[in-house]
């Protein structure tokens, strides 16, 4: 089965096909990921104009397995910071208003975040990442993905699934700098992994950002690996139908 993840981020596939290997086993084998370059698809973006992070998933499913007549997955993820009221939420990757490459947008991101917090104590900067998934076919020709009629269908536009997945923590701040003599260090984050907000999102109980965990320790507890592990539960369905 041929499954294209909507996205040009390498990151995310790569995070998407870690969880699956994990979750599917030897089945995980039999969905090739492909992505838009892969797949030949040249359109531009869709504007991500929805509410919530599963509006956006959804929307970016549909608009590309329209383009492509594959079976599509897309995500929409972000950041929700309690003390901002749920900011930067559905526009985290485009929170500082900024545009360019990710090493670029990413510093200007948490930046902002953190000037936004200032001095909130500890307790008070408790955030999350979320992640929504949507799996998506081109309703307009049902008969590419054939097995479908075995499966329980959503079948809004098109639409097969949507899962969500979380993970808690809090933002970095002045007492996380992990040094002596230099209290705005946390603002230069820590850990060399991941992305995104990454370098400034803590986990607690392990005292480590995530971008201190290693892709593997990662995947196991992230948003998007959680996502796509609720996933695969629907997509090895779809490969049991298949078969």
């Amino acid at each position: 089965m041929k499954l294209l993840v909507a996205t040009s981020n390498p990151h995310k596939l790569d995070e998407i096909r870690g969880a699956f290997a994990a979750a599917g086993g030897a089945a995980a084998r039999q969905v090739r990921l492909v992505t838009l370059a892969d797949a030949g698809v040249d359109v531009p973006e869709p504007v991500e104009d929805r509410d919530s992070f599963e509006g956006n998933a959804e929307l970016k499913a549909r608009y590309y397995a329209q383009a492509s007549g594959l079976l599509t997955l897309a995500d929409d993820s972000g950041l929700e910071v309690d003390a901002l009221g749920g900011a930067p939420g559905v526009i985290s990757a485009r929170y500082a208003g900024v545009t360019g490459g990710r090493a670029f947008v990413d510093p200007a991101n948490n930046e902002k975040l953190l000037r936004e917090l200032g001095d909130t104590p500890a307790e008070q900067r408790t955030a999350r990442f979320v992640c929504a998934m949507a799996l998506a076919f081109d309703e307009r020709e049902p008969g590419r993905v054939c097995m479908l009629d075995e499966v329980e269908q959503r079948n809004e536009g098109g639409i097969l699934a949507v899962v969500r997945g979380t993970v808690e923590g809090r933002i970095l701040g002045p007492g996380d700098c992990g040094c002596t003599g230099d209290p705005a260090a946390y603002r230069r984050g820590r850990g060399t992994h991941g992305f995104g907000f990454d370098p400034i999102f803590l986990l607690p109980a392990r005292g480590m950002t995530t971008a201190e965990l290693t892709p593997e320790q990662k995947n196991a507890i992230s948003h998007r690996g959680c996502a796509a592990r609720r996933m695969w539960e629907r997509l090895g369905a779809l490969v049991g139908a298949q078969d």
